[in-house]
């Protein structure tokens, strides 16, 4: 006669996956008067485990209930924005200058690159009045690079004009307000910060003259796409017998430019 199954076992399962696997033997053992090591032994012969990791997930609350209704933060907040690296950005909410730059924005190769080279350019001429300006300079004034602030929560006694502080908990949400303890100022001299934007200066004429190469690979990619179509149409002739007859002069046309095919030799 087959032994009969302890009721309890079934209970401890159930405890142990209600619980997400949170309770311990010890504790299961406990709230069903049986030993630990009974739970022990069936936690492992009944794979409680991999019952607890294919055990179906929650989704939200029952079938049209409205708990959540009128509560969370609207759509498209920024509450938890910091740095805004990841910030979505919605097209609608563009100014009209930012929309039609991007609007102005084509597949065209040959545009986008004169495009970026006007840009370059621009840069540079940019840089080279700015270095001809520090260059002239004999003040000896120091110009500020940047501030640096050490910041320190401001004490629960100390008045808070922005009102009292409430931790939400949550990136976002409300912070003490903080005090600067010390500041530090980095200065440059007008040879150091011309020493630097010419080295930017550098960076952008080098671009410049990658981008003139790649401007130049372009064309000759496409006289050499232009002259192969031109021979595929002249094979195509030869083939079936058909040319193309000037309706002027009555001549054939059975013949590619010439120059095209001597400019892709040099």
């Amino acid at each position: 006669m087959a032994r009969q199954k302890d009721e309890n076992r079934e209970k401890a399962k159930q405890l142990f996956l209600d619980s997400e696997g949170l309770m311990s033997n010890p504790e299961i053992a406990e709230a069903l008067g049986v030993t630990s090591d009974k739970i022990r032994k069936w936690k492992c012969v009944d794979k409680w485990k991999e019952a607890l990791e294919n055990k179906p997930k929650k989704r939200g609350g029952q079938k049209g209930n409205k708990n959540a209704q009128g509560h969370g933060a609207p759509q498209r907040n920024k509450n938890a924005e910091t740095h805004g690296a990841y910030s979505t950005v919605y097209f609608d909410e563009l100014t009209e200058e930012e929309k039609a730059l991007i609007e102005s924005v084509t597949l065209d190769t040959e545009d986008n690159m004169r495009r970026e080279l006007q840009t370059l350019v621009a840069k540079e001429n940019d840089l080279k009045k700015r270095i001809a300006t520090l260059n002239s300079d004999d003040t000896g004034q120091l110009y500020t690079d940047k501030v640096v602030e050490m910041r320190t929560p401001r004490k629960a006694e100390d008045s808070d004009p922005y009102g009292p502080y409430e931790d939400t908990g949550a990136e976002g949400g409300n912070k003490p307000p903080l005090d600067v303890a010390m500041e530090t100022t980095v200065k440059s001299s007008a040879f150091e910060r011309a020493m630097k934007l010419e080295a930017e200066l550098n960076k952008i004429h080098g671009r410049i003259i990658k981008l003139l190469d790649s401007i130049k690979s372009y064309e000759l990619e496409q006289r050499r796409i232009a002259l192969e179509e031109k021979r595929y149409a002249l094979m195509k002739q030869k083939i079936s017998g058909e040319y193309d007859v000037d309706p002027d002069t009555g001549e054939i046309n059975d013949t590619y430019a010439g120059e095209d095919e001597d400019l892709l030799e040099d």
